[in-house]
């Protein structure tokens, strides 16, 4: 009797030093409304005033989630009336509508939720806001959480994790970890749950948040039969907690009574009970409300106070009432299939209004097999005929090979038959030097056979000396490029076989005294001839002569 006695005394003496703490902070939290209350009356745009009335609606969600539920549906009405559709405007919508679906759970409107957050996955999907995606996604697997369908609430938190992840949102992470953890605990997977709250807790360093998850962690611990460790992080987390944070300290204060009433401490449970629905009736949380008042229905039973549990019993059931509505969970299965089945309805019912809509839909098909078959026709056709093409490309070279081949043995040809001149030439200069030699001994006259004999050498000497000449230009020559010679011979017909053959030697890139002596001829004689070239090819002195010609060849 005296401990219980004691133990109420505490209770009231931390609520007596909590409530001064909360009245300092809910004093901070009023300035800050009515400081973005003053900022929304001195702002004519509405860029600015409508993120300021959402700022406004979530500082006021602490307190009554109906006024936030009110302010953020006003908000969209001013969208959709004036029409905004920028990306600025669509990104405040996927917000609010994100807003209005974390509302609508905690006021246990299931269906509303389901809504909002498709429309917001819709919107954010379409301006790539990966961070309200996540988010979204994440209020999704929490709906059907609260509906009992376990395995496609993971499916929704694992897909919400995919994007928490590409917008680097931390909290986004911890949030949807910690509601898969949950999950796995109401599954009964006490391995699987402490794993994924204990990820959570990691990934982020929030102090809010992580103490919210601890308390998640401190109830598997409780459900396991282990009330010291898990009683230890409820109290550290009621220590630490922000005196507004009502609906983590109402989680908190009712998973402590849960552990007094094991321990048949029942005046603490009782205690910490009836703090858990003072918190969940400050932020108006239905579904936390009745769920406070349901452990109260077993607290009060337990320390055998039945009419203190009989009436808990019928607030609870009120509360239960009011929040499972047969109309609530038909609209929410409606909302459900239209968003899984949306497309497919539509088409049955287009189907089944007007039968020749499926004609159409048929015959659509086939003009388009029809038109898919002619461009494959096309196609063919058109890759025959580049093949055709191709082949055509590859005569027409095989024959200009071929008559590259003939003009180089035409040359070689003219070559072999210059040699022949050539050699004829020196055996007719031998015959005429014997002739001349039989009439030079005839001569009585030594004076005269001498002066006779000199004349015979100056010849010989003067033809040797041309030979030689000759014979070093051809090795010169033969060392010019095959095609090069083809060219002239091809293109440049206006030129006489002397030109040719200047063009060849600068062609090896020789000096104009290397070809005077190549040819036997002098420095002068070789400009004329060069000038004569330039004059035929219409080229002034500054261009290059070899350059031009190589270029004729390019543009065949």
């Amino acid at each position: 009797m005296k401990t219980g006695i004691l133990s109420l005394l505490l209770c009231f003496i931390s609520l007596f030093s909590y409530s001064q703490e909360e009245n300092k902070v809910t004093d901070a939290r009023t300035k800050k409304i009515e400081a973005t209350k003053v900022q929304i009356e001195n702002t004519d745009s509405d860029s600015l005033r409508l993120p300021l009335r959402l700022k406004l609606a979530g500082q006021l969600a602490y307190f009554d989630g109906n006024i936030a539920k009110e302010i953020f549906l006003d908000v969209r009405k001013i969208i959709k009336d004036k029409g905004y559709n920028s990306y600025h405007y669509q990104k405040l919508e996927a917000e609010l509508l994100y807003s209005l679906s974390s509302v609508s759970l905690n006021l246990q409107d299931t269906a509303a939720a389901l809504q909002y957050a498709n429309e917001s996955i819709d919107i954010a999907t379409e301006i790539g806001y990966d961070m309200i995606v996540g988010r979204a996604l994440s209020n999704l697997g929490n709906t059907y959480s609260r509906q009992m369908d376990f395995e496609k609430a993971k499916r929704f938190h694992r897909r919400a994790l995919v994007f928490h992840e590409k917008a680097k949102s931390t909290r986004g992470q911890a949030l949807t970890l910690n509601r898969i953890g949950l999950i796995f605990n109401k599954q009964k997977k006490e391995d699987s749950a402490t794993y994924y709250l204990k990820k959570a807790i990691q990934a982020d360093t929030a102090k809010t948040l992580r103490l919210q998850i601890k308390g998640n962690l401190a109830g598997i611990y409780a459900d396991a039969g282990k009330y010291d460790l898990a009683g230890n992080i409820y109290r550290e987390n009621l220590k630490l907690l922000d005196p507004t944070a009502y609906n983590i300290r109402a989680h908190n204060h009712s998973n402590l009574a849960k552990v007094y009433d094991n321990e048949k401490e029942y005046s603490k449970a009782n205690a910490h009970i009836d703090s858990a629905i003072f918190f969940s009736k400050k932020v108006n949380a239905l579904f936390l409300i009745q769920s406070t008042y349901h452990a109260k229905v077993g607290i009060a039973y337990n320390d055998k106070k039945f009419s203190e549990s009989y009436e808990a019993f019928l607030i609870q059931d009120k509360y239960k009432d009011s929040l499972v509505k047969e109309s609530t969970t038909k609209r929410f299965a409606d909302l459900e299939f239209a968003y899984q089945y949306k497309r497919e309805k539509e088409l049955v019912a287009i189907n089944l209004k007007n039968e020749s809509t499926k004609k159409k839909l048929y015959l659509g098909l086939l003009v388009i097999t029809a038109l898919a078959a002619l461009f494959l026709i096309y196609f063919i056709r058109k890759n025959n005929k580049q093949k055709l093409e191709l082949v055509a490309n590859k005569a027409k070279l095989a024959e200009v090979e071929k008559l590259k081949t003939a003009l180089a043995l035409a040359h070689r040809e003219r070559e072999l038959k210059k040699v022949v001149v050539e050699s004829s030439v020196r055996e007719e200069v031998f015959n005429n030097t014997i002739d001349d030699i039989k009439q030079v001994t005839a001569l009585d006259d030594e004076r005269e056979r001498k002066s006779a004999l000199r004349s015979i050498s100056a010849s010989l000497l003067s033809e040797k000396g041309s030979k030689r000449s000759s014979l070093n230009l051809q090795t010169y020559l033969d060392e010019v490029n095959i095609d090069f010679k083809i060219l002239l011979d091809q293109h440049f017909s206006e030129l006489k076989p002397k030109e040719k053959e200047l063009l060849c030697l600068m062609k090896m890139e020789l000096s104009t005294i290397e070809i005077s002596k190549l040819q036997n001829n002098t420095v002068a004689a070789i400009k004329s001839l060069r000038y004569r070239i330039r004059k035929k090819l219409g080229l002034g002195s500054e261009q290059d002569i070899i350059a031009f010609i190589e270029n004729k060849d390019i543009t065949l």
